[in-house]
């Protein structure tokens, strides 16, 4: 008795013409499913090889695409890898800083106390002299926490053989940081 009142129940709910329809809708999807996956396995057969990862043949633009591109063939052929060029996060916000500034017409200040430290006069001087970036920067952290004009030339004395100057550009150094440090500690003061 039970099983009976529970098919009249079930045939009870297709009365309503939107479970019928719903239900007929849910049927049809499942069958199309099923052709077009069997039509799918029919044009494309198993094979009992393992595949390969297929190369995109489709060209991309931008130059890192490219790039990571080169590196893969370079690796898949057992090759050196090439390194791309990279620049500093600073270098790139100070090029942006510096460009912007020149759209609109202005300067840097190099008499302030904030100053992005490849716009400096010192570092501008040291990086023509290709002395490495991190080297600059801690120059000039060291130059702002000097007390004196002395302390100043005596660090980039003893910084002078990490920075491989000849003996005028080496005094041409010192004259520049303590330039800039009398800069700074005109800003400060005032």
């Amino acid at each position: 008795m039970q099983v009976t009142d529970i098919l009249e129940y079930i045939f009870g709910l297709f009365y309503n013409p939107l479970i019928l329809i719903g239900t007929l809708w849910i049927i049809g999807v499942v069958i199309a499913m099923g052709i077009r996956r069997k039509s799918k396995d029919a044009k494309n057969p198993k094979k009992d090889k393992p595949k390969k990862q297929k190369k995109s043949n489709v060209k991309v633009k931008g130059h890192l695409i490219k790039q990571m591109q080169k590196m893969e063939n370079e690796a898949g052929k057992g090759k050196k890898l090439s390194v791309p060029p990279v620049r500093s996060r600073q270098e790139i916000i100070t090029e942006m800083f510096e460009s912007k500034t020149r759209a609109i017409g202005l300067q840097a200040s190099t008499s302030s106390g904030y100053v992005p430290v490849s716009n400096t006069p010192l570092a501008r001087y040291l990086k023509e002299r290709n002395v490495l970036e991190g080297t600059v920067s801690a120059i000039i952290d060291g130059i702002m926490e000097e007390e004196t004009e002395k302390g100043v030339r005596s660090m980039i004395e003893a910084a002078s053989p990490e920075l491989g100057l000849s003996n005028d550009e080496l005094e041409n150094a010192k004259d520049l940081a303590v330039e800039e440090w009398r800069n700074v500690r005109e800003t400060s003061e005032t």
